[in-house]
């Protein structure tokens, strides 16, 4: 959906019915608030602008499950709760201010982290432009394969650009991709933030960070060990349904079916589409990978897998030595 029309999430109108007005303002009138875009367990994002009358986004630290909004300012709910609910906005600052020092042509940016209303608040660059999962399902809309293959280097630019700076995303999927007004695809959403405070939280632990589909099996566990190769999973779950029209299995499933000796699920989609080199649907099938040794390892790897027309200008340069 456009980037600036996101709808309500209809699950969570306690938090739409706490949502800030529109004309709010923020940090003594930097930022004010044009209207809500949508809620979920860990916060509420909003369409404002700021002080020099520009479009932004604002991330609010909200964790429906423990606070509410009393005379704008952010509470918990109870004093049981108020430890948690601290911790966790003291996180969602922390991770925000980590992410802030992204600098990526590829990667949202954040403008400003700050407090108001007691609670925490991040503002982001507005993109316009469509997710690559509205733009996937809108019939009138037919991506290229050179225009796929452009797409997914940047996107793995992109990943290889937060990995060489210890962070993970963990919560790629299509729609957590922009596709701006030039065709370039943009990673929002980090689910990094909404990790850590599952981590600083019971009452939010029982909130997965993981989408069907997308996500791979060690997202299922808590404290079980993610790397590289588990963004590369999402990323390639992300391709996989760019390629057919639908998210690949279910990674749970998928682990259930081989440990009960029975076939896995997934359809390997090397060999079936002749529009995409062969090379580039083998990328897909070897980051979908249940087990994470199986997997493409770093990102750089993935693209010296696809990019054949870097291969070939090397190997031209290697031959002229």
């Amino acid at each position: 959906m456009d980037a600036g029309q996101q709808q309500v999430d209809q699950g969570h109108s306690d938090s739409f019915a706490d949502a800030l007005k529109p004309g709010t303002e923020l940090l003594h009138g930097q930022f004010r608030i044009e209207k809500f875009l949508n809620a979920g367990g860990f916060g509420m994002t909003y369409l404002a602008r700021d002080s020099l009358d520009r479009i932004v986004v604002i991330k609010e630290c909200f964790p429906s499950s423990m606070c509410c909004r009393n005379d704008g300012n952010v509470m918990a709910r109870s004093r049981q709760h108020q430890a948690e609910f601290d911790a966790v906005v003291k996180h969602f600052g922390a991770e925000a201010r980590r992410l802030s020092k992204l600098q990526h042509p590829n990667i949202v940016g954040i403008h400003q982290v700050f407090e108001d209303n007691m609670t925490a608040y991040m503002a982001l660059d507005f993109v316009r432009g469509r997710d690559l999962l509205d733009t996937i399902e809108d019939p009138r809309m037919k991506l290229h394969p050179r225009d796929v293959k452009d797409i997914l280097l940047k996107c793995l630019e992109a990943v290889h650009y937060i990995h060489t700076n210890d962070v993970l995303h963990r919560d790629i999927s299509p729609d957590n991709i922009l596709i701006d007004g030039k065709g370039n695809p943009v990673l929002i959403d980090f689910g990094a933030a909404k990790e850590e405070a599952t981590r600083a939280s019971r009452a939010l632990s029982a909130l997965h960070v993981v989408k069907d589909g997308y996500s791979p099996h060690e997202f299922y566990i808590a404290g079980s060990t993610q790397d590289a190769s588990s963004d590369l999973y999402s990323l390639g779950a992300t391709f996989y349904h760019v390629l057919t029209g639908m998210a690949p299995p279910d990674s749970q499933a998928r682990v259930s079916a081989i440990a009960a000796d029975r076939p896995d699920p997934y359809r390997p989609v090397t060999g079936k589409f002749p529009q995409f080199e062969d090379a580039f649907l083998h990328a897909v099938d070897k980051a979908l990978s249940v087990f994470p040794p199986d997997r493409i390892q770093t990102a750089r790897e993935w693209i010296e897998l696809v990019d054949t027309e870097r291969r070939r200008s090397a190997a031209m340069a290697q031959a002229e030595l």
